[in-house]
């Protein structure tokens, strides 16, 4: 479901009842942040109150229609809600008993709470993501139990009903697993975080600073969106969120400034997928796979930190190729900021403030839950410094201005001053803005948390299938027998694979599934586990932008009024390198800064050429348009040079020489027949 459908399902309370509905969900978030700071509570309470929260918010925020009775919410909404919290209520009660139990402790009423659970975990699941979850979680399920009467390799020995609902219910690998565990903590953090973030102002610091850096650069409002957008989604940790926060601004300056609405939207789509694998932070997935690999985080990192270079560097690349094929210019001078309004001293402190506590915590060794509550902290705390210290309204510095700056009119502006928005205000004024700013970021991390928590509910009940059916394994042999000793067909089928069992997930969620079905196939082929795993959590990445699902896509186009099928070619072909990347670093482990530091440098500097060249012949623009032919022999010139070996670097330099020379050549007979047809003219004349 994409993101406006979801907005039009969502209830909007008023009066007494938006007032108990919004201390509620501060409350909720709330328990996130100092259970980060204090230290979380035991493993199943901790995720029996994150779970029970976002089914009880579910419940009572989505309609699970359009046109939804009132009767509906008394009668119906209500009642599930409430019963949701009793449910979980209850593992978190019993927690000793149930920990200590390898079986029921009280049959009979568990095994109806587990049950009822169920249902109402996919009816919560209906409303937030759509039938076709129900549909995968259903299939999964009967996969357990008609195990032994399936055939061949995908047969096993099945679950029973009574094993099913006590697993789901209250079993190690059920409903309150790993993933809800990750949920609760890492992954809820970081959307507060972002949140924050943005209440604070500092998506538009980013806009104005991206702004300033590549504003004059042909293409500049593409440019633009990819900088912004790669600052916020490393943050995030979700393509969806990444657009509908950051493309409100980048979007409308890249058409108000001649990009079409299918390339704008792609732009935006792209750069935001990108985010998620740019150290410093990567989101809230990098922090999963240091947690399943029992690694630092920092090694992620590490290993992803020249592969996401690589792709920005080749995104940048291709936006500047498009604005030179549509004759798209720079940022006029009056949108470009002063480097005074970009880095204005109070704005980067509320923007390098938090980031830097945070990287401080991870060098370290904090947990993250520390690091992101000392962040979150320091938010807060430069919101109210900057309230009491600077004497502008903390309207004027955030997304007013960075509309403005976009070319956006803002006609609320053109009302008159509202109350505390004036250059006069007070302290007291200021210090209502910031927090009438900081319960919005809270109630928006809410509502993000809830529609993320269900996601992941639904990517659990799958995983712990998976975990419980030996299906990973028997995905395995079946790759490598597929594949057999031809590892790219292998890996071309782990691709695939990992696609579409993300399709529709955020990245963390897209990638646990994945790392579950299809790291061990990627071992058994003999990879190394890190780059096995930033492998697949690369493509999770990608599904955001994969038709036919690609969330990425449907957001982008709400905002840009685009077509589907237009924005996501456009989309395709701008994300053709990071579709290469991920084959280039599993089999040149090089690409990952792992090996001796001269190899390091002959392996980046062969995949920079490779990839720039891809994103030429997939654009077919260099100076002039390329023919056919030449984008074929560069095309195929630079995956070859790409590929380690310096034989195929040597083949792959030759192909693209060749290529290059044709288009040369082209170009030149163009020229002369040009002057040519242009004599025989002004001889007629």
């Amino acid at each position: 479901m994409s993101s406006d459908e979801r907005v039009t399902h969502l209830r909007h309370f008023s009066g007494v009842a938006g007032w108990l509905l919004g201390g509620l969900a501060l409350a909720w978030i709330l328990f996130h942040i100092v259970t980060a700071g204090v230290g979380t509570l035991p493993n199943y309470q901790q995720r029996a109150v994150h779970l029970g929260g976002a089914l009880f918010f579910v419940f009572l925020l989505y309609k699970g229609r359009t046109h939804a009775p009132r009767l509906q919410l008394l009668l119906l909404d209500i009642p599930c809600a409430l019963a949701c919290v009793v449910l979980l209520g209850y593992v978190f009660v019993n927690y000793d008993a149930i920990v200590t139990s390898s079986w029921y402790v009280n049959e009979s009423v568990e095994k109806a709470f587990g049950v009822t659970l169920f249902i109402l975990l996919l009816e919560a699941i209906r409303r937030t993501l759509g039938w076709f979850f129900v549909g995968l979680i259903l299939s999964f399920c009967a996969y357990a139990y008609f195990g032994p009467y399936l055939p061949g390799a995908l047969g096993h020995r099945g679950l029973t009903l009574d094993r099913m609902i006590y697993v789901f219910y209250i079993g190690n690998n059920g409903i309150l697993g790993t993933l809800m565990g990750i949920s609760a903590t890492v992954v809820t953090l970081f959307l507060i975080l972002g949140a924050l973030l943005n209440a604070s102002g500092a998506g538009d610091t980013f806009i104005r600073i991206a702004m300033r850096l590549g504003g004059r650069i042909r293409g500049g409002a593409g440019i633009v969106a990819v900088i912004g957008s790669a600052f916020m989604g490393m943050i995030n940790g979700s393509t969806v969120a990444n657009v509908t926060s950051t493309g409100v601004l980048t979007i409308p300056l890249m058409r108000r400034l001649g990009f079409n609405r299918n390339l704008a939207g792609s732009i935006e789509a792209v750069a935001s997928t990108g985010g998620q694998i740019m150290p410093p932070i990567m989101g809230p997935g990098a922090f999963l796979m240091a947690e399943l690999l029992g690694v630092a985080y920092l090694d992620v990192a590490k290993a992803a930190l020249v592969p996401s270079l690589l792709f920005f560097t080749a995104l940048l690349f291709g936006v500047y190729l498009m604005a030179r094929r549509y004759q798209l210019e720079a940022l006029p001078a009056e949108l470009i900021p002063s480097r005074r309004e970009a880095f204005e001293p109070m704005a980067m402190a509320n923007l390098l403030m938090p980031i830097g506590i945070l990287l401080f915590f991870i060098l370290q060794r904090y947990t993250i839950q520390t690091a992101v509550f000392w962040s979150l902290m320091s938010i807060i705390g430069m919101m109210l410094v900057s309230a009491l210290v600077n004497p502008r309204p903390a309207k004027h510095t955030a997304s007013e201005q960075a509309r403005r700056m976009a070319g956006l009119e803002d006609k609320s502006a053109e009302a008159g001053p509202e109350q505390g928005s004036s250059e006069g205000s007070t302290a007291r004024e200021r210090l209502g803005n910031v927090t009438r700013e900081t319960y919005q970021g809270l109630y928006s991390a809410a509502v993000s948390v809830v529609y993320i928590a269900m996601i992941i509910a639904a990517a659990q009940i799958m995983v712990s299938v998976i975990n419980l059916t030996g299906l990973g394994v028997t995905l395995s042999q079946i790759i490598l027998a597929i594949g057999g000793d031809f590892l790219f067909v292998s890996l071309l089928l782990t691709m695939a694979l990992a696609i579409i069992l993300g399709m529709g997930m955020p990245t963390p969620a897209a990638y646990a599934v994945g790392a579950a079905v299809l790291a061990p196939p990627l071992l058994n082929l003999g990879f190394d586990r890190l780059p096995s795993h930033l492998f697949l959590y690369f493509f999770a990445s990608l599904s955001a932008i994969t038709p036919p699902v690609a969330a990425g896509i449907f957001a982008a186009i709400a905002i840009s009024g685009g077509t589907f099928f237009g924005t996501a070619r456009y989309a395709l072909v701008l994300a053709c390198s990071l579709f290469l990347l991920p084959f280039l670093f599993i089999l040149n482990p090089e690409l990952t800064l792992a090996g001796d530091p001269l190899t390091v440098v002959f392996a980046v500097l062969s995949a920079l050429v490779g990839i720039s060249f891809l994103s030429i012949a997939a654009i077919g623009q260099l100076g002039e348009r390329l023919g056919v032919t030449s984008r074929l022999l560069i095309g195929g010139g630079a995956i070859v040079m790409a590929t380690p070996g310096l034989l195929l670097d040597l083949l792959g330099g030759f192909c693209i020489a060749a290529g290059l020379l044709l288009y040369r050549t082209r170009l030149m007979s163009g020229r002369g027949r040009g002057k040519q047809v242009r004599g025989v003219m002004r001889a007629r004349k």
